[in-house]
Order: structure tokens, then sequence, then C-alpha cells
């Protein structure tokens, strides 16, 4: 998949995607764009606005935005027909994906102050790994599509890969085969999406495993960060409600933000 090709409609094109396939696309496109692109550009110009010498102020500065990614999804409409508890669940844990991929689709060219940010707050070793998402997104930020199909079907899933030492039995999905199925619905759409992108089937199924591999990387990922930002209690007891509720409060009370719902 070459980026100047990706934006032609060929015969491929047509031959792949459905007319209701076309539709859907097109609704993810605008819908994105006049929700999230409009806000980056109204609101959230630079990100961060400055640089950060802890994490709960970078993740405070997060929390502005993230009603913006929630208000986003309201209009996908699997996620809006999945119940009240369960959207606050996929919400919460999925956290992480929705930064890793809306951070270079609202901010494809990286401010100096998020770089000495992660370096500050993260230190050496986390700061490579994000560059090294970065340059695996990269990749993929000139398609118009392709990314924000992503960010979907990493949403619309009903694992807790994040809280995997959690026994919590609330933190687990009430509906999770209603989930998948709206999981499928995008999985399948994307291989389509994919296959009409690609001079062949070989191809296609080549570039398929590939973007399988960087979900895996950013769950690694996101797993990774997790751990680290459980052991900073005090940092987690500065943050706003609504990120407090993702991370577990270090005196074990449960923190309830209306935001979310």
């Amino acid at each position: 998949m070459q980026p100047p090709s990706l934006l032609r409609i060929t015969q491929s094109s047509t031959r792949c995607l459905s007319s209701s396939d076309q539709v859907a696309l097109a609704y993810i496109f605008n819908t994105y764009e006049n929700i999230c692109i409009a806000a980056q550009k109204t609101q959230f110009q630079r990100f961060p606005c400055v640089q950060h010498t802890s994490v709960h102020e970078l993740l405070n500065e997060l929390s502005l935005i993230f009603p913006v990614f929630i208000e986003y999804f309201k209009y996908i409409p699997e996620f809006a027909n999945i119940a009240m508890d369960d959207k606050i669940r996929l919400v919460k844990d999925h956290f992480g994906d929705m930064i890793n991929i809306n951070e270079p689709l609202m901010h494809p060219v990286k401010s100096s102050n998020l770089i000495v940010t992660w370096r500050t707050v993260f230190g050496v070793d986390i700061t490579a790994r994000f560059l090294k998402r970065n340059q695996i997104i990269e990749q993929c930020i000139f398609d118009p599509i392709l990314l924000k199909l992503l960010l979907i079907i990493l949403v619309l899933s009903s694992d807790s890969s994040k809280n995997l030492a959690n026994t919590d039995i609330d933190r687990i999905c009430d509906d999770t085969l209603s989930i998948f199925a709206a999981q499928n619905i995008y999985v399948e759409l994307l291989w389509r999406y994919i296959l009409s992108r690609s001079s062949s089937e070989r191809d296609a199924v080549k570039f398929f495993n590939k973007l399988t591999m960087f979900m895996l990387y950013t769950k690694n990922l996101n797993s990774y960060i997790s751990g680290y930002i459980d052991t900073l209690k005090d940092e987690i007891k500065q943050m706003k409600p609504m990120i407090q509720t993702i991370w577990p409060r270090a005196d074990g009370e449960d923190v309830t933000d209306i935001n979310i719902a």
C-alpha cells in the first residue's frame, strides 16, 4: 500500500467495496473530521500546551481532550447501541488505545513540548517506545480512513488487557457477544478496505498481518505504561476525576465520574 495511490478510487475499490461500505467509510471520515479534527483546530492546536514535569499534569491535560473522543463514539451506531455500563467499561479500558491512535491523527507533527514531556515524565525507555510507535503509525497516517477504522475496532474490544492483574468482576463487560458482533462489522469493513487498496489479495494479507502486529505492539505499550502509572499512587491522587477512574486509588476508594456516563 503506497501512500500516493491511497486516495484514488480504482476498479479494485469498486469491486471490493459495496455502495453501503463506501457510505459507511465516508460517514466515519466525515464524523471524525467534524468532531475530532474540528476540536483540534479550534481548541487543541498544540499538545501538550506546555512541557509537563509530572504524570498527573500530562494526563490532566489529556482529560480535556478525552470528552471529544467520547463525543465522536456517540455517533458510531454500533457503539451507541451498547448498554451504558459496557460503554463506560470500554472507554475506560481503552483509554490508551484512544490516545495512541488519536494523538498522531490530530497532531501529525510532534511538538518539542511532547518529546521533552515524554522524557521528563516517563524516562528514556518509554520515550523510545513512544517514538517507535510513531514510526509505525506514520506508515498509515496519510491514508484518510485506515487509522479511523482501527480506532473503532480497538475500542469495540471487550477484553481488559489493561487490567490483567485485576480480578474485579465489575470490570468485565456484561454483553461481550454484542460487542464482539459490533467489532466484527468493522473488522470485515477494514479487510475489504485494505483489499480495495491493494494490488492483490496476497499483498492485502501481508498488510493486514503487519497491521495486526502494530495493534499488538500498542497493546503491549499500553500495558507497560499502565503498570508504570499504577505504582505512582501520589500522582494518581492528583489526577482529575475522569482520569482517576481509569487507575485504582491508593486508598481503595472507588471514584465515579458522571462525565463519562
